[in-house]
């Protein structure tokens, strides 16, 4: 007797809304003022719309297959998706700095954007495998080289965004045992960071010293104590002046600026102190850099976009109405900013159910993933889960100007043929696995 699909039609319904009301702000966003309302498949409404429908057959081909298949082909896919990104390195399509897309025609491919979904199949056929102990030093390697190889191989291409999402899938390895201390160390490096950009770095090494001394003068008799934290300084040293290096010399000035705006810096009073021996590295400016920097202003994006939002007050403009939006003040509203026009057309109100909504929607795949009986289906599951979530924290996080502007999409909302697919197929091959959950049961009955 053939099986039923025993979906979470909960979960459908809510992708459904997600991405229909995506398209709808799509539209206002692209479309000119007063235009009537039409589809035309030459701008990025009219393409939305075809890739709403590839994405539609993705996951009707998803729900055919035998769920077996995901787990039989895991490493296969992540084999294939690294020779991508390593093919794209060489011949791939360049896009505002960034080597990340395939171009096909018309369209244009985005292979790291794939790579979060093979990522996700490949740690959790890792961690599903039989009698795999994630306690264990060696797999606790192996799981990091995992997730590890594909975010390097997306850094090298340029696009700094993408690969900062790998970090999400630290989430899932807290969930299968990853020591807490581990998040101690990331609090730690994250605070470290910030102090090496807002004051100067020998302050730092400074305060350290000294907790260094007092530790040593008060414990000197614990050996095992002050060896640990003379290694700890140590490491601080190498770290904080390896950040006031990368963030003098490495980083370019636009990625920079986004980082300064984040934090509430003046920027041209920051570049002042920098030449004044802020930091440990003289900063030096190119020439044209130096000409064109007056002329530029890295914050406009973030302000035009808190404008933006705060100019649909409690109920918006009403959509398709949104003054900011139609005057394309804030650029890139159409992917990175599409909260924008949320904000603008739909309002305080609008943007609050909205916004429920979407956290309802991500609740609901972290419960789904909770309940699963084998492992491979609840990694996968908080996978899915924490890739989508740390897309939708970050993307509005950008929007309203508390974090840093680093181009990511909001998932189902944001244009793109790329993203829309690759959470999609994130989406359904979990709500295939947790049906296959409900088939086991329903057997025993």
């Amino acid at each position: 007797m053939e099986e039923k699909i025993h979906i979470d039609w909960l979960s459908v319904i809510l992708y459904i809304i997600i991405v229909l009301f995506g398209a709808m702000n799509i539209y206002s966003a692209n479309s000119g003022l007063d235009e009537p309302l039409s589809l035309d498949f030459s701008k990025e409404y009219g393409k939305q719309v075809i890739w709403i429908s590839i994405s539609a057959i993705v996951v009707f081909l998803i729900l055919l297959t035998d769920y077996k298949f995901f787990n039989f082909s895991a490493y296969g896919i992540y084999v294939i998706i690294i020779g991508m990104l390593l093919v794209l390195l060489a011949t791939g399509s360049f896009n505002k700095g960034a080597q990340a897309w395939f171009k096909i025609g018309a369209f244009k491919l985005q292979p790291s954007e794939f790579a979060k979904y093979a990522t996700a199949l490949a740690l959790a056929k890792f961690l599903g495998t039989f009698d795999i102990k994630f306690e264990g030093k060696r797999n606790q390697l192996i799981c990091f080289g995992i997730i590890l190889l594909p975010m390097l191989l997306t850094l090298l291409q340029n696009d700094t965004g993408s690969a900062l999402v790998f970090t999400c899938f630290i989430l899932v390895l807290f969930r299968e045992g990853l020591s807490g201390w581990w998040l101690v160390l990331g609090f730690y490096l994250i605070t470290i960071f910030v102090l090496t950009i807002l004051i100067p770095s020998w302050y730092i090494l400074l305060f350290l010293l000294v907790v260094l001394g007092a530790i040593f003068y008060f414990f000197r008799k614990q050996k095992q104590l002050v060896f640990v934290s003379v290694l700890i300084f140590l490491a601080s040293t190498v770290y904080t002046i390896g950040l006031d290096f990368a963030f003098s010399k490495i980083l370019k000035p636009h990625q920079q600026q986004r980082i300064l705006v984040t934090l509430n810096q003046d920027v041209d009073e920051y570049y002042v102190n920098k030449q004044k021996g802020f930091s440990f590295f003289k900063f030096e400016k190119k020439a044209d850099e130096k000409k064109s920097e007056s002329k530029r202003d890295y914050s406009y994006n973030v302000r035009q976009s808190k404008i933006s939002i705060g100019a649909g007050r409690w109920f918006g403009n009403g959509f398709n109405n949104g003054t900011q939006t139609k005057a394309k003040l804030v650029p890139e509203q159409h992917t990175d900013f599409i909260f924008c026009t949320v904000g603008e057309e739909w309002g305080f109100v609008g943007s609050t159910i909205f916004l429920i909504v979407y956290l309802v929607f991500i609740g609901r795949i972290f419960f789904l993933a909770e309940r699963q009986k084998n492992i491979f289906s609840r990694v996968f599951g908080y996978c899915t889960g924490s890739i989508i979530f740390f897309h939708f924290f970050i993307n509005i996080g950008m929007a309203i100007g508390v974090l840093p502007v680093i181009g990511i999409p909001l998932p189902f909302m944001s244009y793109g043929g790329s993203s829309l697919i690759s959470f999609s197929m994130l989406l359904f091959t979990f709500l295939k696995l947790d049906a296959n959950r409900i088939n086991e049961i329903s057997r025993l009955y």
